[in-house]
């Protein structure tokens, strides 16, 4: 990313490479959370970051801390041809005080800083089919400037009164939060130019892997937020606590498998565009890439 206007010092910038440590005390297994907070889950083999076509890839992340709060945010930058119109990817994941990961931007195209901040975090530009627009952080997720409340820096949201509990409670697992009387994750692009734009909705509950705890898939539909696919999905898992856990988080539509990985979860069929689709298997830390399908049986993406 770009810095302008800000000197930000110890800025730590370097290709990650899972053989060797990523920062100070960063362990493989944080590593490997981290590349699945940017949406780069590691391959089943434990060799590389995938991209979202299921492809190798290679992002460079940057580490700077952009709301000086004295943790640094991570800046994932890919390229290559599975990113339309643009060719690039962005994503920026933050990173809470218990050392966990989690995406707050992403987006095809370009993002840099545009010299200010709001709320204490950078504002941001970012870039894409050669339209250019600003983001700012409101709290929870960056989104387009305009539709966060100018004149008083957003303030964190208020801790509720008692547990979150029923759908508030699985999609507050999954990152989304209620707006305009909806669940948005942040990433809504009902401003693009008449792009439609679903919010977020359970499409499923049922015990996908058997433990006797309830699951929900929660889908979100959007053409500008995830391309020709226009669906995302995210698996929450029930806990014996009554509590949920974001076990997986897609851009494509869900189709469970009768093959099984650890702790007996579904491998899943990530469905989009073509004719061969990533299949992801948990791995006891993450849904990682598998193997490639299509109608059950191996194949090759066209070159």
């Amino acid at each position: 990313m770009r810095q302008v206007g800000y000197a930000v010092a110890g800025v730590l910038a370097m290709e990650l490479v899972l053989s060797a440590p990523i920062q100070a005390a960063m362990t493989r297994t944080k590593a490997m959370q981290l590349y699945a907070a940017g949406g780069f889950p590691i391959s089943a083999n434990g060799d590389h970051p995938t991209n979202r076509c299921g492809a190798v890839a290679s992002p460079r992340i940057t580490f700077v801390d952009m709301n000086a709060d004295g943790r640094k945010e991570a800046l994932f930058i890919d390229a290559g041809p599975c990113y339309k119109p643009d060719g690039r990817w962005y994503a920026i994941a933050t990173q809470a005080p218990d050392g966990q990961w989690r995406r707050i931007l992403e987006g095809q195209g370009t993002v840099a800083t545009t010299g200010t901040a709001f709320g204490g975090w950078f504002v941001l530009s970012a870039t894409s089919g050669g339209r250019t627009g600003q983001l700012r952080f409101d709290g929870t997720v960056y989104r387009p400037a305009e539709t966060v409340t100018a004149g008083a820096p957003p303030r964190p949201q208020a801790a509720p009164r008692g547990p979150v509990t029923g759908d508030a409670a699985i999609f507050a697992a999954a990152g989304f939060r209620q707006a305009h009387g909806r669940w948005e994750s942040g990433c809504n692009d009902g401003n693009d130019d008449g792009a439609t734009y679903e919010p977020g909705r359970i499409d499923q509950r049922r015990d996908l892997n058997g433990d006797g705890h309830p699951d929900a898939v929660i889908v979100e539909g959007g053409l500008f937020c995830y391309g020709n696919t226009g669906a995302a999905f995210w698996i929450v898992a029930g806990q014996a606590n009554g509590g949920w856990k974001l076990m997986a988080n897609e851009v494509g539509i869900p189709d469970f498998k009768a093959a099984r990985g650890v702790g007996g979860w579904p491998d899943i069929e990530v469905g989009g565009p073509g004719f061969c689709c990533p299949v992801i298997r948990w791995n006891g830390t993450v849904y990682a890439r598998n193997r490639l399908e299509y109608n059950g049986k191996p194949c090759k993406p066209p070159r």
